[in-house]
């Protein structure tokens, strides 16, 4: 890999720099759906939303006790795994977003590339996604560190899929991650080292109640997505 960690960082802060809003907005409203359905989530699984919880146990007002009283939903775990799908795909969204922000310079619709997931090519989508999170959790069931092993392994799929889905391929559920598998041979560490090197910006952002967290997380996915096209140029995308 050609550029450096500092290039792909300078990189990032050109290409957002009269970009910040848009970029903030993206990260901000991700943020918030993936809230408000952890919300729900929560609310299925324990009987009371997160809001509740938090104000349950720092009141004593007795009329906020009747969500005590709901009997945990018995499809908590169908709740859970339809949630947790819904999230990653969302996640997957702002990273296509922010892909084909970096690629050409559109500042596509905040909520239709969140979306986009969903919206085009949801099979495919769907597939590798679900495919992705079993061989994360399988091998970390082995061990920790091989489960991690596999998550920088695993970490271009994304990516990898949209370029494959942009060309007009229809790629099977298991061919953009054993391609990120292939891509990450002998990068697997520069990325890990890429992502140390982005420590003391989260440390501000926790340290500045979350507040920073606006405009870290954008720098981060950006320098990313700079870091993939370095890494795999457009080979996926012909």
């Amino acid at each position: 890999m050609a550029t450096t960690r500092k290039e792909l960082k300078e990189q990032a802060r050109d290409q957002l720099r009269g970009n910040w809003g848009w970029a903030v907005l993206l990260s901000f409203v991700g943020w918030l759906i993936v809230y408000i359905l952890t919300d729900i989530e929560n609310f299925f699984e324990k009987g009371e939303d997160i809001v509740y919880g938090i104000v349950r146990r720092f009141g004593n007002n007795a009329e906020l006790m009747y969500l005590d009283k709901v009997r945990v939903n018995p499809f908590a775990w169908l709740i859970t795994l339809v949630v947790s799908v819904a999230i990653g795909l969302i996640t997957w969204g702002v990273i296509y977003t922010i892909l084909h922000f970096r690629d050409n310079g559109t500042k596509e619709n905040v909520l239709s590339g969140i979306f986009s997931p969903f919206t085009s090519s949801f099979k495919s989508n769907f597939l590798t996604y679900i495919l992705y999170e079993i061989f994360l959790i399988l091998w970390t069931w082995l061990l920790i560190i091989p489960g991690l092993i596999k998550a920088y392994s695993y970490a271009m799929t994304p990516y990898i899929l949209l370029d494959m889905l942009d060309s007009g391929h229809e790629p099977t559920a298991t061919e953009a991650i054993s391609a990120s598998r292939k891509l990450m041979d002998g990068h697997k560490m520069d990325l890990f080292i890429f992502d140390l090197s982005f420590i003391g910006w989260w440390l501000l952002g926790i340290i500045s109640c979350g507040i920073g967290l606006l405009w870290i997380n954008p720098y981060y996915r950006q320098a990313k997505a700079n870091f993939y096209r370095s890494l795999a140029g457009d080979q996926f995308a012909k």
